[in-house]
């Protein structure tokens, strides 16, 4: 910012509602319209402003009384600053100071700045910072403002970003207007900053209006009040000002404002029934100020060279007299071309406060303004009186906000008052409420996150951007298997130069077209050479899904365009939304909030998507009936006192039945098993927690990835120590989770170690039983010592981990380690021990390991229940989605489920196979996985028949001496297989 003649991109916004194309033209103001008018409107309305306190009134008296003629004048100036680090002895910064101390400015905007890669935003605690300079620096307190139309991100990186006006219109619920506005209000006050330029209060009628169009919640003037006056509310009952704009009405008008004068070709009478409509309301809600809009409105002002911003006739006789609004007149930029292409800076100053405005933003030259106001008083074309009020108006406005008592932010409360994650997450609701579907002809959303898919997408930007598109390729890229991005913009990347890949590299196409509202542009449409590659990509023959992030209208270009989700909106929740509509992570119901005539879609139409919750659904009674044999095995295994009971969840194709059988005990009166009980999974904790940590862990999810053919010593130095040194050296993260890595099955360490250390020690120290990669061996140690690898690499417990990433995102809030006592009653017992803790077992893992480590470990220690198990399950025959959360990547997984030679191909890695004799039975198919656990536990899961099935039992009860559990995995599986037709139709490959 180099003194004040850097030009600022996206600075206040000017905000212009499109007003219906009426074919009513504008008429003088005669004196028959003048008696309409007074028909019409009746009795002016008073605003009835927010009333001071007795001191705060007194405050405004009493300053004005002391001030002089030029500290008055400087009062109505409010001049701009970014907020960055500005260093003191910058010529930015002395600027600034100037404007403070000389010019005795009333207030600050905070604006962004232009750079080469496009604009860049303030930051929170330099704007902090500097307003705090700036307050204690001046003699009367600052107002400072800033365009906050889409809540402070809008300006600063670290604000809680908002969708358009009009996709929370899109939404219908006027309630997060209030919200909007509460959070934005709340935000700008902690970092000093008091004035919110927004709700843009314009109708936008008007297809062609190039500024406004997402800006305003919609055509309806009666929705249109609604939701500004809610927006309203929400400012001002949270501590800051807020601002109805652009008077009388920008949203029927063709032209942008920024650039030269448009013209509003509307009687009075059309008027008074659409564009006033939402300012009547506003300041029927005591809005505190109302910003004019640099308009020519032949109704009301009949000079064409006099906006609105400098008519007397607009905002005196009109604003002021008529509606009876009593706040803070407050013009749009000045340095806009509206007003800059007629007059020079000092006369138009003076014109807007004559007119009646009493806040000027932005005056190109404010040393120019300033002097020229200084003449106008002297030579008494502005008339003391009217400076006073003007100025009384501001002071009110100041105590209002309570700065005559405390003007400067407390810096240590900043990170607590904003930028908070729970506001975010109520914004980006916000924002998901707003999605609209406007065709679908093909039938193709929401997409099927759960199969394999590759996606082409190419984001267009009609404006300069560096890199289109890059929070919604990033959703992208966890939902789809692979993502192709090709991106074109107005100044980085001509669309002319890029080429379509070949039709079969791909399956469908997002076709992500970024259209927004930008000032000194002149329209909101896309680039010719974007559009003529759009078209191109519709005559590829492959399924295109198009998104309008931004204007609705767009649609009208593309009527070949099959399925079209329109957003409103570009900003990081607006690209978010688009991905979880796309998906079915929430429903499509936005409704569209204007007409969009070129294809017929009127206003409040939409089609309704509902969500896909990506979760196991329940069999009908016909799965039931189907699995009776299956059931029967079970309860002919808890008559024969194989286990007192059972849990058993079996899923295809995406439903699920799951079934209690028996009792927790053997005992006189046992409580009855349930659906929902838990049990201790035993060495199923390898699969369900270890073995998917290190999935992730392999593919990078953390900080430090995981090698898996990497050299233990490398994660366990102590390792390298211990006796068989040279098979020790070839020990690798692969032979642990294959078994093959020399380390005996079992050791009964738990009778002397106090710790988990201990164990380690006493396996670090271990002899190799065999050279590792020879054979298999299925072993506890080696998934012990992989657990350690985790924790170490993720500097976190094995137990927080998994649930905080596996577990919390699936929903199993069922499974953990050690359960807490007021759950043991209902956990199914183990075995009576009569060896370490000499009782039953119940609530407390049965593995004397993992007892001894304390309760956490790799290869035991989680209890679970079978529908959590059974979600877990379907992620996997997902490709590692479940709930639209994505775990694993699905090559990830094909390379964790797939036999591995090293273990004769009986193993996975962490995973078994179907083998002869086992215990899946004699049906699954060759690419199925599973495991099983020492308590009476099983997953078997058969990705080519999209089945699981999962038992629960507790065989160990009272004895683990009872092995009966043995024969009834296998006829459970055949059972199963049998009972939906499986068992002789060979599995599809």
């Amino acid at each position: 910012m180099e003194g004040r003649r850097v030009r600022f991109l996206s600075v206040i916004s000017v905000s212009i509602i499109f007003l219906m194309a009426h074919n009513a033209r504008s008429q003088s103001r005669s004196a028959a319209a003048k008696q309409t008018v007074a028909k019409e409107s009746g009795v002016p309305p008073k605003s009835g402003m927010r009333k001071l306190s007795p001191a705060a009134s007194a405050w405004v008296e009493t300053t004005l009384r002391k001030m002089t003629v030029d500290e008055k004048i400087g009062q109505l100036l409010f001049t701009t600053y970014h907020g960055s680090f500005t260093a003191a002895d910058t010529a930015a910064y002395g600027q600034i100071l100037h404007d403070v101390t000389d010019l005795h400015v009333g207030g600050f905007i905070n604006v962004t700045q232009g750079s080469p890669l496009g604009i860049v935003k303030s930051q929170a605690y330099p704007t902090a910072v500097l307003n705090n300079q700036l307050q204690a620096k001046s003699k009367l307190p600052l107002l400072i403002g800033a365009d906050f139309e889409r809540g402070t991100a809008m300006r600063l990186d670290e604000g809680t970003s908002f969708p358009t006006a009009m996709a929370l219109a899109a939404g219908g619920d006027v309630k997060d207007a209030y919200t909007m506005g509460k959070i934005t209000a709340l935000e700008a006050r902690a970092i000093g900053a008091h004035w919110i330029y927004a709700p843009d209060a314009d109708v936008n009628n008007n297809p062609g209006n190039p500024i406004i169009n997402t800006r305003s919640f919609g055509e309806n003037p009666e929705s249109v009040a609604k939701f500004v006056t809610e927006f309203v509310r929400g400012v001002q009952e949270n501590g800051g000002l807020a601002t109805a704009k652009h008077f009388p009405g920008h949203g029927d008008t063709a032209a942008d404002s920024h650039i030269d004068l448009p013209v509003i070709r509307a009687n009075r009478a059309r008027l008074d029934q659409l564009e006033l409509v939402p300012f009547r309301a506003a300041i029927s809600a005591q809005v505190d100020s109302v910003m004019t809009g640099h308009l020519n409105v032949p109704a009301l002002e009949p000079d064409p060279n006099t906006p609105a911003t400098l008519s007397h006739n607009i905002l005196t006789d009109v604003l002021r007299k008529q509606l009876g609004f009593q706040g803070l007149i407050v013009t749009d930029a000045m340095d806009m071309g509206g007003i800059t292409v007629r007059y020079a800076p000092g006369e138009a100053a003076v014109r807007a406060l004559a007119a009646g405005a009493d806040c000027l933003l932005m005056p190109p030259v404010p040393d120019a303004a300033f002097e020229a106001l200084r003449a106008a008083v002297k030579s008494g074309r502005i008339s003391k009186e009217q400076l006073d009020a003007s100025v009384r108006r501001i002071l009110q406005a100041k105590a209002r906000l309570g700065l005559n008592a405390s003007r400067l932010v407390d810096m240590n409360a900043i990170n607590k008052k904003f930028g908070s994650a729970a506001w975010q997450k109520e914004a980006q609701e916000i924002s998901d409420r707003g999605v609209t579907l406007l065709r679908d002809t093909a039938h193709r959303l929401p997409l099927d996150g759960t199969k394999p898919s590759r996606a082409l997408l190419l984001a267009f930007y009609a404006d300069p951007e560096p890199y289109p598109g890059e929070d919604l390729e990033r959703e992208l890229r966890s939902r789809f298997d692979s993502v192709t991005t090709l991106r074109a913009d107005t100044r980085f990347v001509n669309a002319s130069i890029l080429k379509l890949p070949p039709p079969e590299s791909y399956d469908v196409t997002i076709l992500a077209l970024f259209v927004r509202v930008s000032d000194r542009k002149g329209n909101v449409d896309m680039p010719a050479e974007q559009a003529a590659l759009a078209e191109q990509l519709y005559k590829t023959g492959k399924p295109v899904i198009t998104v309008g992030f931004g204007s609705p209208y767009l649609i009208e270009r593309f009527p070949q365009a099959e399925t079209w989700l329109a957003v409103f909106g570009i900003s990081d929740v607006a690209q978010i939304s688009a991905a979880r509509a796309l998906f079915g992570e929430i429903p499509a119901r936005g409704k569209l909030p204007v007409t969009i005539p070129g294809v017929n879609l009127k206003a409040g139409f939409g089609m309704e998507l509902p969500a896909n919750p990506m979760t196991v659904q329940p069999m009908d009674t016909r799965g039931e009936a189907q699995l009776q044999p299956a059931y029967a095995v079970i309860e002919r295994a808890i008559a024969d006192k194989a286990f007192p009971g059972a849990t058993l969840a079996v899923g295809y194709r995406g439903k699920v039945l799951m079934h209690a059988f028996g009792k927790l005990s053997y005992d006189v009166k046992p409580a009855a098993v349930v659906p929902n009980t838990m049990y201790d999974i035993a060495s199923l904790t390898k699969v369900v927690a270890t073995t998917t940590l290190v999935a992730k862990l392999a593919e990078g999810d953390f900080a430090v990835p995981l090698d898996l053919d990497a050299k233990i010593e490398r994660y366990l130095p102590e390792w390298a120590s211990g006796p068989n040194a040279e098979w020790r050296h070839r020990v690798t993260v692969r032979h642990l989770l294959t078994h093959t890595s020399g380390l005996p099955p079992f050791k009964e360490y738990w009778r002397t170690s106090k710790n988990k250390q201990d164990t380690l020690t006493k396996i670090f120290a271990e002899l190799l039983d065999y050279e590792p990669g020879t054979k298999e061996v299925y072993s506890d140690l080696g998934i012990i010592l992989m657990a350690e690898i985790i924790e170490r690499l993720t500097g976190r417990t094995l137990d927080d981990l998994a649930k905080s990433t596996v577990f919390l995102p699936l929903g199993m809030k069922d499974t953990m380690y050690r359960p807490a006592k007021k759950l043991w009653p209902q956990i199914a017992p183990t075995e009576i021990d009569n060896n370490l803790r000499h009782r039953l077992v119940q609530g407390e893992v049965h593995d004397e390991n993992a007892f001894a480590i304390g309760g956490v470990s790799g290869h035991a220690g989680l209890f679970s229940t079978a529908p959590d198990l059974a979600a877990f399950c379907q992620m996997l025959l997902n490709g590692g989605v479940y709930a639209h959360q994505r775990i694993l990547r699905r090559a990830t997984l094909a390379q964790f489920t797939v036999p591995q030679q090293l273990s004769g191909g009986t193993r996975t890695l962490g995973w078994a196979v179907p083998t002869e004799g086992g215990s899946s039975g004699h049906c699954f198919s060759a690419h199925s996985f599973g495991h099983t656990g020492f308590t009476g536990t099983s997953i078997w899961i058969d990705p080519d028949r999209q089945l699981f099935v999962v038992l629960l039992t507790n065989r160990v009860h009272p004895t683990r001496e009872n092995t009966k559990i043995q024969q009834v995995r296998p006829a459970l599986h055949d059972a199963v297989m049998e009972a939906l037709g499986l068992a002789t139709a060979a599995a599809p490959k």
